[in-house]
């Protein structure tokens, strides 16, 4: 027997079941509260521990000089690329008589490959038969305007798909997003101490 059942047989025994009904609902509601309380805490702490490591893994990949060589690497690689999609367009002075040579887009992502992934080199593919189907499209002359507005259309959709497949945008604002939120952090500059 413990103490709670002499407790509750004492009450029962001077006072009715009343007395020991509630004794023994407050005994069994602090337990549960106690329970509840203990794994609240748990919750609370392994969540703690899963932002923290959120936080480092992004600023391990954010601050590492690996990240920031495949960044530049990346940049190098649209640079290039898009110069070869100018050049294709023929819109580049001084190459508006030759024709495209797909091989440049090939040789480009040769020598840019470790740094490309496999989604954006499947990307690429479609947009390479594109834009070599639009390069046929003859419409520029000899001083490089375009007589219609249809290439100028053309040349405006095809730098957009371009700006899509190498996520240049998304890579623009997540940029912005990151500067807004440092400033938000750092302390104010310019302030009297």
């Amino acid at each position: 027997m413990d103490w709670r059942t002499v407790v509750a047989a004492f009450v029962a025994a001077i006072g009715g079941s009343a007395a020991v009904l509630k004794l023994v609902g407050d005994q069994l509601l602090e337990g549960q509260k106690a329970h509840y309380s203990k794994e609240l805490a748990e919750i609370a702490y392994q969540r703690s521990i899963l932002s923290a490591e959120k936080q480092n893994a992004f600023a391990m990949g954010a601050n590492s000089h690996m990240a920031n060589v495949v960044f530049d690497k990346f940049i190098g690689f649209c640079e290039e690329y898009i110069d070869a999609m100018y050049d294709a367009l023929q819109i580049q002075e001084g190459r508006k008589d030759q024709p495209l040579d797909p091989s440049d887009f090939f040789r480009i992502r040769q020598k840019w490959a470790l740094w490309l992934n496999p989604e954006i080199e499947a990307t690429l593919d479609k947009f390479e038969k594109y834009i070599t189907r639009m390069s046929t499209a003859r419409g520029v002359d000899e001083s490089g305007t375009s007589p219609s507005n249809e290439l100028g259309y053309r040349i405006r959709a095809a730098i957009a798909d371009l700006r899509e497949v190498l996520d240049s945008e998304r890579l623009s604002i997540l940029r912005r997003q990151l500067v807004m939120r440092s400033l938000e952090q750092a302390p104010p500059t310019g302030t009297p101490s």
